[in-house]
C-alpha cells in the first residue's frame, strides 16, 4: 500500500519568480507566517489521511490496491474420472473471471482569497481546515458503505464494470461462485446476497449468516446495522442471541454472559454458525443491516476493495489555487482520488432489506 503524504506547497507550487523568504515574512493578522501556516495544515491532512485505513467502520471492510483490475474464480464442473487402463482422463481446468475497480476524483475548494487571508485570524483557518477534514471523512465511509449494499455495477470506463456481490446474475450471467458440496453443494450464476426479509428477528440473521457460511466462511462475523434500528437489535425477545457488551460501572451477576469485544461494538448476537459482533451507524438508513467476514483491518481478504490514486496513493493532497495574487493558499483546494469495488470474493457480504414483500431495494447512505 503506498500511502504518500500530502504535498508541501513549498515543494512545487511556488512560481519560480517568487521569493521563498520573503513568503516566510508574510503574515495573517494574527500573525502566523506562511511557512507556519502550511506546516500545520500538512501535518493535519496526514493525520486525517492515517485515519482512513484505521477507521474502525471502514477499516475491517476494505483493503487497498494499486491494481485496476480484479481476477477470480468462476464455478465450474470438474472432477475426477475412473481409471482405466489404456484411455487417458479428459483435461480440465478452472476458469476465472473478473471486473475492474472505479477511480474517481472528488474536491474540496477551500475558498480562500487573497482579501481573507489578507485579514484572516488563526481561528477561522483552522475552522475551515477542520471542515474540510470532515468532509473528507464523510466521503471516504459513504463511498465505502454504498459500494457494500449497492447490488448493481459500476460502468467503468466505456466497456467496464465494476461488479457487486453476489446478486443473482443480474450484473453478470457467466460467474457462478465455485461450488462447496461439504457446505451444502454447488450454485448457479442466480445466487443471491441482497436479501430482502420481513423483520430484524434472530430466525432471518440466521438465514443471512448461513449465506456466507456455505462459501466457506467460518464466524465471527461482523454485522453493520442501522443506528435508528438498534433497539430491535438488543431485543433478546426477537433476537435471541443478543448479548451485551459489559460496562466497566456495572458490576454483573456471575451468570450474566457478556461480549467480550471492542469498545466500538454494541456487542454480539450468537446464530448457529458463529458469534456476529453488532457494529451500528447512522449512515445506513433504518431497515437495512449487512453481514460480513472480515480478516482483520486492511486485509487482502476483506470484501471491499480500494483502487488507490496511482499519482498520489492513498489520502488527500492539497492544491494551490489559480489566480494567485500574493499567497498560495488563494482558491487553494483538497484534492482526493480513489475508488471502491468489490474484491476476489463475491460472497464474502450479504445486504439485508427489512421488508414485507418485494425485493432488495438499494438503499442510500447519508
Amino acid at each position: 500500500m503506498a500511502t504518500l503524504g500530502p504535498n508541501d506547497l513549498k515543494q512545487w507550487a511556488l512560481p519560480a519568480g517568487w521569493d521563498a523568504a520573503r513568503l516566510m515574512q508574510i503574515s495573517l493578522q494574527s500573525g502566523e507566517n506562511y511557512e507556519q501556516l502550511v506546516s500545520d495544515i500538512t501535518q493535519g491532512l496526514a493525520m486525517a489521511n492515517n485515519a482512513l485505513t484505521t477507521d474502525p467502520l471502514v477499516a475491517g471492510l476494505i483493503s487497498t490496491t494499486t491494481e485496476p483490475t480484479v481476477e477470480y474464480s468462476c464455478g465450474v464442473s470438474n472432477g475426477f474420472e475412473d481409471h482405466t487402463e489404456y484411455t487417458m482422463p479428459d483435461a480440465k481446468r478452472g476458469l476465472t473471471t473478473g471486473h475492474m475497480l472505479p477511480l474517481n476524483a472528488y474536491d474540496r475548494m477551500l475558498g480562500w482569497t487573497w482579501d481573507f487571508l489578507r485579514k484572516a485570524r488563526r481561528a477561522q483557518i483552522d475552522n475551515d481546515v477542520a471542515s474540510g477534514l470532515l468532509d473528507l471523512n464523510d466521503i471516504w465511509q459513504k463511498k465505502v458503505l454504498t459500494r457494500l449494499f449497492k447490488s448493481t455495477y459500476d460502468a467503468v470506463g466505456s466497456a467496464g464494470k465494476s461488479m457487486p456481490f453476489a446478486d443473482g446474475g443480474t450484473a453478470d450471467a457467466t460467474w457462478v461462485p465455485p461450488s462447496r458440496p461439504d457446505r451444502g453443494g454447488t450454485f448457479a450464476y442466480t445466487h443471491n446476497h441482497f436479501l430482502r426479509y420481513d423483520g430484524i428477528t434472530q430466525a432471518n440473521l440466521e438465514l443471512a449468516v448461513g449465506h456466507l457460511w456455505e462459501h466457506g466462511h467460518d464466524g465471527p462475523y461482523e454485522l453493520l446495522v442501522a443506528q435508528a434500528d438498534i433497539a430491535s437489535w438488543t431485543a433478546v425477545a426477537t433476537v435471541t442471541g443478543w448479548v451485551k457488551r459489559p460496562d466497566a460501572q456495572i458490576r454483573y451477576g456471575a451468570q450474566t454472559d457478556l461480549a467480550n469485544v471492542a469498545g466500538d461494538y454494541l456487542g454480539v448476537v450468537e446464530t448457529s454458525y458463529g458469534a456476529c459482533r453488532v457494529r451500528a451507524t447512522g449512515r445506513v438508513p433504518t431497515k437495512y443491516w449487512s453481514v460480513y467476514k472480515t480478516a482483520g483491518n486492511m486485509d487482502q481478504r476483506n470484501p471491499l476493495r480500494v483502487y488507490e490514486s496511482p499519482t498520489y496513493g492513498l489520502g488527500c493532497i492539497l492544491l494551490a489555487g489559480d489566480h494567485i495574487r500574493q499567497f498560495p493558499l488563494e482558491q487553494a483546494i483538497l484534492f482526493f482520488e480513489f475508488g471502491v469495488g468489490v474484491g476476489e470474493d463475491r460472497t464474502a457480504a450479504a445486504c439485508v432489506y427489512n421488508y414485507a414483500s418485494s425485493t432488495y431495494v438499494i438503499p442510500t447512505i447519508s
